[in-house]
């Protein structure tokens, strides 16, 4: 049930393309195309076909004599978790309700496509729609969604983390609700930080000083660089630069009025060239760097820290993976002094097909798949973070997913990237600048103010 393509965030997979998302809207994969990236990824011909040929013509079913169909789609699911979840579903609904999973393309613009398509033509099926936690703004805001805020009362959203509350808001309304979560976070050298202080830095002078200490000491023993970070032109740089402004106790603004040239800004993506060319803390490589390229020189015992997202924790402590197994930890991201660290949020939303003629059946699934048990069962057997604060600490879930027990001050402060129509037309320019700087290709404040008009007035 993950989606990343070689250690890429969920939404790299999504965004590394050489068609923009906004084209798609326009441009939506043929029947044929889209079956054919169907099948080679697994994916049944029926569970693909039906909707298509379906789309604006279909509705679930529902008869005096039978339960109501809903269809719901989501990735394809490689564990057997989601599977299992539909199936119990269907018992526990017996005569009542029936869930039909519709599998979909493992890469995101496929997806994206694929739902643009449907919700083009209003078509009413799939009622339950599983989305990236960027497309719930452009997904809304055409119609496209169902508002659930008669479903999910201020009380109900309690049970989730905050980012998997606020997520799915768009203009006032609720439309979503994250099912799982994914976020950036500091990675550390348990055994390094344990001999150099024993205190998990907080800030970026805490782990300046520290990093340029194990540089000292550690060379012999592998110790290359002090702290490692994406620099390829893909969405992990603008989420870590994210990181570094709220790090910072900045912002930047709110969408038809954003900033992203101002002070806190810029020191945010000087902060990032400084690492590599001034501090030299980080690789001269790091512009070519993507999540798993840098994973790789952490788990070959290169560096005591590095940013990245939740899926590299399992392979740094696979001993058949890495030589630092047993000795990686987790930390919020790093903060100014008297600031606090917030990660930038990733995972996947539950919606509503707006078309649906099934919204109430619609919303009982999702409350299902967003109860705790569900939740659990999906922690334990497919080792994803539930977006519930009471799944992620239960002892029983840690006992097996060890490092959950390390994640709750990280997702308690995580963000979340703008909510914008076209999320695409905000970090393709950035990813373009930032990538720019990490190659010493200009500096900070030229290459921000040079895209500021660009994305500056996005809503």
């Amino acid at each position: 049930m993950d989606l990343k393509d070689e250690g890429l965030s969920h939404l790299e997979t999504q965004l590394q393309t050489d068609d923009p998302i906004s084209d798609l809207t326009s441009r939506p994969l043929s029947r044929r195309t889209l079956l054919s990236k169907g099948l080679a990824a697994g994916v049944g011909a029926t569970a693909l076909g039906s909707w298509l040929a379906g789309c604006g013509t279909t509705s679930s079913t529902s008869s005096s004599s039978g339960p109501v169909t809903i269809q719901f789609a989501a990735l394809t699911d490689t564990t057997g978790e989601q599977t299992a979840e539909i199936n119990k579903f269907n018992q526990m609904n017996a005569g009542k309700i029936k869930v039909e999973y519709v599998q979909l393309p493992p890469v995101a613009t496929d997806q994206y496509s694929k739902f643009v398509t449907g919700f083009r033509a209003q078509s009413p099926t799939p009622d339950v729609v599983h989305i990236d936690v960027t497309w719930p703004a452009p997904f809304a805001t055409p119609g496209w969604l169902a508002p659930i805020d008669q479903y999910a009362s201020s009380s109900y959203l309690q049970q989730f983390w905050p980012s998997a509350q606020t997520v799915g808001k768009v203009n006032g309304k609720l439309y979503g609700i994250q099912r799982y979560m994914d976020i950036g976070m500091l990675y550390y050298r348990t055994d390094l930080v344990q001999k150099y202080g024993g205190n998990v830095p907080q800030t970026r002078a805490d782990m300046e000083t520290m990093a340029k200490e194990i540089l000292a000491h550690e060379a012999a023993n592998g110790i290359k660089y002090g702290y490692l970070m994406p620099g390829k032109k893909i969405e992990a740089i603008v989420d870590e630069w994210l990181e570094f402004i709220w790090g910072a106790g900045s912002d930047i603004g709110t969408p038809g009025s954003l900033q992203i040239s101002g002070a806190s800004q810029v020191d945010a993506l000087q902060y990032m060239y400084d690492l590599i060319y001034t501090k030299k803390l980080s690789p001269a490589g790091t512009n070519t760097y993507a999540p798993l390229d840098i994973l790789t020189l952490f788990n070959n015992g290169s560096a005591p820290f590095m940013r990245n997202w939740t899926f590299a924790y399992a392979i740094a402590n696979n001993p058949s993976r890495s030589k630092v197994a047993g000795k990686v930890g987790v930390a919020p991201t790093l903060a100014m002094s008297g600031q606090s660290g917030h990660g930038c949020t990733g995972g996947w939303v539950l919606a509503i097909n707006a078309f649906s003629q099934h919204k109430d059946e619609a919303w009982k699934f999702i409350d299902y798949l967003l109860s705790k048990d569900t939740q659990t069962s999906l922690a334990m057997n497919a080792g994803l973070i539930s977006s519930r604060p009471d799944v992620v600490n239960d002892p029983t879930v840690q006992a097996k997913v060890p490092y959950f027990s390390q994640l709750a001050s990280i997702l308690n402060t995580g963000n979340n990237r703008p909510k914008l129509v076209n999320y695409n037309q905000f970090t393709t320019p950035l990813q373009a600048a930032i990538n720019g700087v990490l190659s010493n290709q200009g500096s900070p404040a030229s290459a921000l103010s040079g895209v500021q008009s660009q994305v500056g007035s996005l809503t």
